[in-house]
């Protein structure tokens, strides 16, 4: 909401609302730290309040809505300007104290979201888009079918987006923008929406909501059963001051951060509870056979550990899901998991783990990067294993682009099989031979590759099959 007086109602407003000024808590570039007092029977301890409205360089009050905490810093967006604003938690309780960059992004953005990797900024129309959190880059879009995205929430559990206009249902759209879930809802001043998944508690959807010009509510919905469990109200620190702007639960220190912005006014954070990782994750680590992308990684403990998605990022690009493996549940004793990539790409990658519970909670790993390099010369190997019984391996590398063939002949040397007549980029190849059908023997298989550079190169192998 635009507010017109609240350069001339802000020094009243304070002197109403605020008790515990401590203008000694000033940063440069940042705000006055101040505590706001709580509604009734508010359970949620507050750690900061970012007054930021006080700020001048860079002038932040017009149009800021951002509630965000991610990639170890805050995230102020303003929806009728095209700036976001970066600021460290060196403030007061861990809050937003010293500015620490300013990102050009696409604007016209009032509440954001992000699944720990990218952001995510609802347009207040049925659009949404994915934001590079580092260069303030629009990577794509989304258009949900029948939706309105004044305020969203990204989904850990369901994998897409919920969202809402300030009046109408809350809606639940995957990622091809198609409709799924639906929460009726009769508030009409929606602004912002965070998704909680508290590891052993139903999965809730927080809407932060302009009541009135004096009041903000919040509102707990329970997402399987639809039902809002419980609302708070906020009074405002002045008529039309500091209305609901953008909402997000984030992890931060080990705890669950609810994250309020009043709009134009002041960010705060409210601790809403410990955030208990169910996996404690004792190594993980890459390494490479030719093409190939090895990935261990070990588990001190784990409960409740659904599995671990697999992620993989080449050069500056974006993360991807490219594989998963099942968890253990819930276990004491150290375990140990192993993902192989075939036929990676040559270049620079990076590989991290999301590690998902049962309720949906989500962790990530450490980082790790390897390189994979080109092969320098032809070759084919020998099959593994042998002798086999029925399938086996053939694996051969390319120093160039080439156009392959590779067959398996019997001892008569009629042809049994064609495993590859394509073109290949330079690289390490593995392929399988399965031989169910065949009897037991000497068979002979054969690689032809012609380079793009006029390489023509031939090897034969002999294999055994022993059933």
């Amino acid at each position: 909401m635009k507010i017109a007086s609240i350069l001339l109602m802000f020094v009243f407003a304070m002197s109403l609302t605020f008790g515990q000024s401590d203008i000694a808590n000033v940063k440069h570039g940042g705000g006055v730290q101040m505590d706001t007092i709580p509604p009734m029977g508010f359970p949620y301890p507050q750690l900061f309040n970012f007054n930021y409205s006080t700020v001048n360089q860079p002038l932040m009050n017009g149009g800021t809505v951002g509630a965000m905490f991610v990639n170890g810093k805050y995230y102020f967006n303003r929806w009728n300007g095209t700036s976001i604003y970066r600021y460290n938690p060196d403030g007061t309780g861990g809050g937003p104290g010293t500015l620490s960059d300013s990102l050009i992004y696409a604007g016209s953005i009032r509440d954001l979201a992000t699944d720990g990797t990218r952001l995510f900024g609802g347009n207040a129309a049925t659009g949404i888009i994915e934001i590079d959190p580092n260069t303030g880059a629009t990577v794509k879009s989304f258009t949900l079918t029948g939706g309105s995205t004044r305020a969203i929430a990204w989904d850990a559990t369901r994998k897409g987006f919920w969202n809402t206009g300030f009046s109408g249902n809350l809606l639940f759209h995957d990622t091809t923008g198609t409709l799924q879930k639906t929460i009726t809802s009769t508030l009409t001043g929606k602004y912002g929406m965070a998704f909680d998944s508290v590891q052993g508690m139903p999965a809730y959807l927080w809407v932060w909501n302009q009541a009135s010009t004096t009041t903000n509510s919040l509102h707990k919905y329970n997402i399987e059963t639809g039902l809002e469990e419980i609302s708070f109200v906020f009074t405002l620190p002045g008529t039309s001051i500091g209305t609901a702007g953008g909402a997000e639960i984030c992890v931060k220190d080990g705890n669950f951060l609810l994250l309020l912005n009043y709009q134009n006014f002041a960010l705060v954070g409210y601790d809403i509870g410990d955030f208990i990782v169910p996996v404690e994750f004792s190594s993980f680590s890459a390494s490479t056979v030719g093409s190939d992308v090895i990935l261990n990684w070990s588990t001190a403990t784990e409960k409740n550990n659904q599995g671990f998605e697999v992620l993989r990022k080449t050069g500056n690009g974006e993360f991807t899901v490219i594989g998963y493996i099942q968890g253990n549940g819930t276990s004491l004793s150290p375990q140990n998991y192993s993902y192989v990539e075939k036929n990676v790409p040559t270049g620079q990658h990076s590989y991290r783990l999301r590690q998902i519970d049962f309720d949906g909670s989500y962790a990530f790993s450490s980082v790790v990067e390897i390189d994979v390099t080109a092969p320098t010369q032809f070759e084919l190997s020998q099959n593994f294993p042998n002798p086999f019984n029925p399938a086996t391996t053939i694996s051969f590398n390319l120093a160039v682009d080439s156009k392959v063939t590779l067959k398996v002949f019997n001892t008569l040397g009629q042809e049994i099989s064609v495993l590859a007549n394509a073109s290949y980029a330079a690289g390490t190849y593995n392929l399988s031979f399965d031989a169910s059908s065949l009897t037991s023997g000497l068979y002979l298989y054969s690689l032809e590759a012609i380079g793009v550079d006029g390489t023509n190169y031939k090897s034969t192998k002999k294999m055994i099959l022993n059933k």
